[in-house]
């Protein structure tokens, strides 16, 4: 089964183990999601798709997902619960169906690929969340 058809909604998303510079990249990304969201501007159609739109800094829905979405070739993951209201055992249930191993890593710059992002200078977090930044611009 795929990941669309086994997670609870689409609050979750799976993206690539490579997209996140920080927890605080995350947020940033997150903001701009419930902003977007809010004021009905997103460019996806869904919460997962605009996500991992911001996090690659693009217009363009679909080479994001080669940026930022789970590709072939990638070893790690991280699923991502944007609703902010799921407990632990959630995330452990989604990483059981997906038959993934759990691991305690966190979000930093030693295993962040700038390049595959998109970011052309600088490889730090304030590259990143500056890169979330550029998908919305006009």
């Amino acid at each position: 089964m795929t990941w669309i058809a086994i997670r609870e909604s689409e609050h979750w998303a799976l993206i690539s183990g490579s997209s996140l510079a920080s927890d605080i990249h995350a947020w940033v990304a997150h903001q701009v999601l419930m902003r977007n969201n809010e004021r009905k501007v997103m460019k996806s159609n869904s919460l997962d798709g605009e996500f991992i739109r911001l996090l690659s800094g693009t217009h363009h829905v679909a080479a994001s997902f080669k940026r930022a979405g789970l590709c072939k070739g990638d070893t790690t993951a991280w699923i991502v619960d944007l609703s902010c209201e799921e407990e632990q055992e959630m995330f452990a249930e989604h990483a059981r169906r997906m038959n993934f191993k759990v691991l305690e890593d966190r979000p930093d710059l030693s295993i962040f690929d700038a390049k595959r992002m998109g970011i052309e200078l600088g490889e730090n977090e304030n590259a990143a969340i500056g890169h979330i930044h550029l998908a919305d611009l006009r």
